[in-house]
């Protein structure tokens, strides 16, 4: 199976909910929602990537976050490893400091909400994480 390291981030409110981006027009396994982040690069350490992932998606420079976990998420329908670093941070003006750079759309949901939407089947446990940690 092919590894990758990867640094995403979930963004949530008060009411406990995260953000989600919408990828139906930038999928690349048939989800229709996932993360915000990405692939850390050679000599970059997990916190620099979602702080770079974060300016590339979101224009944002994102300074208050903090590292939940790190999970290696078995994902063997895509035939992949992937070595993830989970990242919070609080929403503070709702969305409007974000201008999402890619994807088509971003949302709030609830983690029973984000459970009934398609993503991608690996991401399901990633959900269960957020969840016990948010």
């Amino acid at each position: 199976m092919k590894e990758r390291k990867v640094s995403l981030i979930f963004f949530y409110d008060e009411k406990k909910r995260i953000l989600l981006q919408d990828r139906k027009f930038i999928s690349k396994h048939g989800e229709e929602w996932g993360f915000f982040g990405g692939g850390i690069k050679e000599g970059e350490t997990p916190a620099e990537a979602i702080v770079r992932e974060v300016k590339e998606e979101l224009d944002f420079d994102l300074k208050e976050f903090t590292q939940i976990t790190y999970f290696k998420n078995i994902a063997e329908d895509l035939g992949r490893v992937f070595h993830t670093h989970i990242f919070f941070a609080p929403l503070k003006d709702n969305l409007k400091e974000f201008k999402q750079q890619e994807g088509k759309n971003m949302n709030l949901f609830t983690i029973k909400e984000a459970m009934k939407l398609k993503i991608l089947k690996c991401d399901d446990k990633l959900l269960k994480i957020v969840k016990n940690n948010l």
